[in-house]
C-alpha cells in the first residue's frame, strides 16, 4: 500500500520535449478545493505547490480551505464543481469514506491529474510509554488487543491508520478487537498521546516532529521501505515484520469528472515543472514534507489500488458488513 512507481525515462523525454505551453490553455483565475483545514499537511503542501503553480500557469491561485466533516464537504464540492479545468482540488486517501458510510466517493467521481507529495505513516506511543520498540507493541497487541487505544488522528478508516491497521493485520493481530479512536486532527490526537489518553498515535512523523524533539513523544516505527529524510533514527516497520513495509499518505492534483484533455495537460506539465524546481523541493524539504511525483495514469492505477488495499482493510476491521 502506498507504493509510487519511478517516472519513466520516456515521460521525462516526453514532458521535456512539450514544456508547459499548454498552460495557455487558461485565461483566467483558477481555483483549488482543499479538503482539510489551514495549516495541516494537506494545506501546507498545496500552498507550496500553488506558489509554482502560478508561474507555470500564468493565472493566480485561490486556495478555498473545506475541511467540514473531515474532509467530505470539500470532496464533494470538488466533485460537483465544473469541470473545465478552472477549479482542481486536492485528493489524498479517500476510500474510508465510503467503507464507514460516511461518503461514497469512489475513483471514478474525480479526473487524476498529478501526485505531488507522499509522507509515510508511523506508530508513536508517549514519552514514558512502557514499550521501548515494534515489536514489543505488536506482540501485546496481538496477546490482547482489546486493551489498547489507538488514535486515528483524523476519521479512523483514512490516512494514517489503515496502513498501520494493515502491518498488524498481516502481523496476525486481530485488528477488530482494538479501540480505535478517531480524532479532529494530528495535533490534538497528540496532545492526548503524550498525556497518557491513548496508547498508540498512527500520524506523518513531520506532524509528529516537534512534540519528539520536546521528548514527549517517540515514534516506534515508520512505514517506509527506506528511511525517512529528517527522521533517519526513526526504526523501519520493516526490520520487525520482516518484510519491506510501505504506507501512508499521498497527495494529488485532480478534477472533477470529465475534464477537457487539454485542461488536464495544462495541469499536469505545470505540477510537474513545480515537482522538478528547486524552490519546491526546498521548501517541501524545510517542512519535512517528501516530493513523489506521479503522472495522470500513474495516480489512477495508485488510486485504484488504494480502493482495493482499503478494502481489504476495512473488511477486517469490521467496517461494510
Amino acid at each position: 500500500m502506498g507504493t509510487f512507481r519511478t517516472l519513466t525515462a520516456s515521460f521525462m523525454i516526453l514532458a521535456a520535449a512539450t514544456g508547459v505551453a499548454s498552460a495557455d490553455f487558461f485565461e483566467r483565475p483558477l481555483t483549488i478545493i482543499v479538503p482539510a483545514g489551514a495549516g495541516g499537511g494537506g494545506d501546507t503542501t498545496t500552498r507550496i505547490l500553488a506558489r509554482e503553480l502560478e508561474k507555470g500557469l500564468g493565472q493566480p491561485i485561490t486556495i478555498i480551505n473545506q475541511g467540514q466533516g473531515g474532509g467530505v464537504v470539500g470532496l464533494t464540492n470538488l466533485r460537483n464543481a465544473k469541470p473545465d479545468g478552472y477549479t482542481v482540488g486536492l485528493l489524498f486517501p479517500y476510500a474510508g469514506y465510503k467503507l464507514t458510510g460516511q461518503a461514497d466517493f469512489k475513483g471514478s467521481d474525480f479526473t487524476p491529474i498529478a501526485n505531488f507529495n507522499g509522507d509515510s505513516s508511523s506508530l508513536l506511543v508517549s514519552a514514558d510509554s512502557k514499550f521501548s520498540n515494534l515489536k514489543e507493541a505488536l506482540d501485546a497487541l496481538k496477546a490482547d488487543p482489546a486493551t489498547y487505544k489507538i488514535h486515528c488522528s483524523g476519521g479512523c478508516g483514512s490516512v494514517w491508520d489503515i496502513p498501520v491497521a494493515g502491518m498488524m493485520l498481516d502481523y496476525g493481530i486481530d485488528v477488530s478487537k482494538i479501540n480505535w479512536i478517531p480524532g479532529q486532527g494530528a495535533a490534538s490526537g497528540l496532545t492526548e498521546l503524550a498525556s497518557g489518553g491513548v496508547d498508540f498515535q498512527t500520524a506523518s512523523l513531520p506532524e509528529a516532529s516537534s512534540l519528539m524533539q520536546a521528548g514527549r513523544v517517540r515514534a516506534l516505527a515508520v512505514l517506509s521501505p527506506e528511511p525517512v529524510a529528517g527522521f533517519e533514527n526513526v526504526p523501519l516497520a520493516g526490520t520487525t515484520v520482516g518484510h519491506p513495509v510501505d504506507g501512508g499518505t499521498w497527495r494529488a492534483i485532480g478534477g472533477p469528472a470529465g475534464m477537457p484533455a487539454d485542461a488536464v495537460k495544462a495541469w499536469e506539465d505545470a505540477i510537474h515543472a513545480a515537482v522538478r524546481s528547486e524552490d519546491f523541493r526546498s521548501a517541501m524539504q524545510k517542512a519535512n514534507f517528501g516530493v513523489k511525483w506521479l503522472d495522470a495514469l500513474q495516480l489512477k492505477a495508485l488510486m485504484e489500488q488504494h480502493e482495493a488495499d482499503t478494502a481489504r482493510v476495512m473488511g477486517a476491521l469490521g467496517y461494510g458488513q
